[in-house]
């Protein structure tokens, strides 16, 4: 009885190192593969954010990507080019993980400007047109301007793009819920994005 259990366990540490060895093995051909077409590890790196708040994902894996969207710094706004798919957002991450995705300026001007915010799982928590929302405040260093997207209150828009650049935050209340984001690289506002829903 003894024997068996020694054996057993030999057997174990055994398969424990060989599944160890197959593992830096597979990393290593990984490596090798990536480097043979031009993605060593000089590329697999994150992308970096110049100083203006801008950053080009266009030759990035979705493991890069999901990379930026975890290390993306708080209280400012970010304007992520994707040139090869034509896709192109502005977003603002809050302290306590919430995403703001702001268009302002469509770069198609048949489509309309609007907002999302997304929780830390990437999940869509609220949009400027939902209509199961309910009441919708966007506040602007604390001055309300309801939901300016909102095509009822559409003469209310131009006033707020105008102020949007020079307020400090952006609160956004729905639900008995507030979304506290700080505005800082207000500049990029002027940039034009996809507005695709």
């Amino acid at each position: 009885m003894q024997q068996s259990s020694f054996v057993l366990a030999i057997c174990c540490c055994v398969s424990l190192t060989g599944c160890q060895s197959i593992s830096k093995t597979t990393s290593n051909v990984t490596k090798k593969a990536l480097s043979m077409v031009g993605l060593g590890d000089k590329e697999m790196k994150t992308p970096d954010i110049d100083k203006q708040g801008v950053v080009d994902i266009s030759k990035t894996t979705l493991e890069q990507i999901e990379k930026l969207t975890q290390n993306m710094p708080t209280g400012q706004w970010v304007y992520i080019e994707n040139d090869l798919q034509g896709i192109y957002t502005l977003q603002n991450k809050a302290s306590d993980g919430h995403m703001l995705f702001l268009r302002l300026n469509c770069k198609n001007p048949a489509q309309r400007p609007g907002f999302i915010i997304q929780n830390k799982e990437s999940q869509d928590v609220l949009k400027s047109y939902d209509p199961q929302a309910g009441s919708i405040q966007l506040l602007l260093d604390n001055k309300n301007y309801g939901n300016p997207f909102d095509l009822v209150n559409l003469k209310h828009y131009p006033n707020f793009k105008t102020a949007i650049k020079k307020a400090k935050t952006i609160k956004i209340f729905n639900a008995s819920k507030l979304y506290t984001f700080q505005n800082a690289q207000a500049d990029l506002l002027d940039k034009q994005v996809t507005c695709k829903e």
